[in-house]
């Protein structure tokens, strides 16, 4: 016998079947996910709850991609499997284009972490991700992705001080690390939204899958907007040259506060965010400033603001949970 409480959750009574505890599976479940008698499910143990979801075929998990007549549009169809969450792409081209293909595949694989070349045939070229998603979790992308921009931004804003152009090939790799821990994490996240058994393996909610899909595009455009500030280097004089050690000293510390904000959910680096960047501001806040000069000061006021954005995904998701506590589920 069935007692439905709430639309979202279900009572089942527990029977002995032989030696084994069995339940049903509701109906509208059922129906909704396609199984019928005979077909396999997989059960997760997610602590102590189990998931229960149905077996996904091998073709889901792999995609084969035809050649259309451009190299340029079948790069972009592997990059489309790969963040769609195909672990195997067959990529089928005619023969005598196999050799274009594969020089394009070697620069464009370098962008996609843990993709790599398994068999190549005369028409032929097959890739694999070689990493599983329990190995690298979205967490641990994350802390890697605020480490990463937090060197750039702090090699970016000692260039400006000391008018020292020397960093400027090592925050050029950082970039590209950085474009390939979010390729990675929105391919993750894809996945897990897809998969409820994989996102209870990586115990992650629902909203968890929003925010860090947030957080992971701001630390990203944080990481662009620090490799660009290298770029002026000699415009920073007069009143604005005086204020640039405060101002890197503001944005440092909120770049701290905002992942303590949002990976260890303390409020109060909030309010401090809040707080450095209105003086922030008022130190940008200066007459006669140069056209480029002006383009410097929205690079900082962009960092800053994707900073305290970071720091309010904690507040938000604090508010959704107490008027809505089943949004987490």
């Amino acid at each position: 016998m069935a007692v439905k409480s709430a639309r979202w959750r279900i009572l089942r009574s527990v029977m002995r079947s032989g030696s084994s505890l069995v339940i049903s599976l509701p109906m509208v479940w059922v129906r909704s996910v396609g199984l019928k008698s005979g077909d396999h499910v997989e059960i997760r143990i997610a602590g102590d709850s189990l998931i229960i979801s149905p077996t996904i075929g091998e073709e889901s998990h792999e995609i084969n991609l035809d050649y259309e007549g451009d190299l340029g549009t079948m790069i972009n169809k592997v990059v489309a499997a790969y963040l769609l969450g195909y672990d195997l792409v067959n990529v089928l081209i005619p023969r005598e284009l196999r050799d274009d293909l594969e020089r394009e595949l070697l620069s464009v694989k370098d962008r996609l972490m843990g993709l790599e070349v398994i068999d190549e045939g005369e028409a032929s070229i097959r890739l694999k991700m070689m990493i599983d998603p329990l190995e690298f979790k979205p967490s641990e992308i994350l802390r890697r992705m605020w480490k990463l921009s937090d060197d750039m931004l702090d090699n970016s804003l000692k260039s400006l001080l000391s008018h020292d152009l020397k960093r400027s090939k090592l925050l050029e790799m950082w970039e590209d690390d950085m474009d390939r821990l979010y390729f990675y994490m929105v391919r993750i996240l894809r996945k897990s939204a897809l998969n409820p058994a994989l996102r209870a393996a990586l115990k992650l909610s629902s909203l968890e899958l929003l925010d860090y899909r947030l957080a992971a595009y701001f630390l990203e455009n944080i990481a662009d907007k620090a490799y660009e500030l290298v770029k002026f280097v000699d415009i920073v004089q007069g009143e604005l040259r005086g204020n640039v050690k405060r101002i890197s000293e503001i944005l440092l510390e909120n770049h701290h506060y905002s992942m303590k904000a949002f990976l260890n959910g303390k409020l109060d680096a909030v309010l401090i965010i809040k707080k450095n960047l209105e003086e922030l501001t008022k130190l940008l806040t200066l007459p006669n400033l140069s056209y480029e000069q002006l383009r410097l000061r929205d690079l900082f006021l962009g960092i800053a603001e994707m900073q305290h954005d970071i720091a309010n995904l904690l507040r938000a998701n604090i508010l959704l949970q107490r008027s809505k506590p089943w949004l987490q589920g």
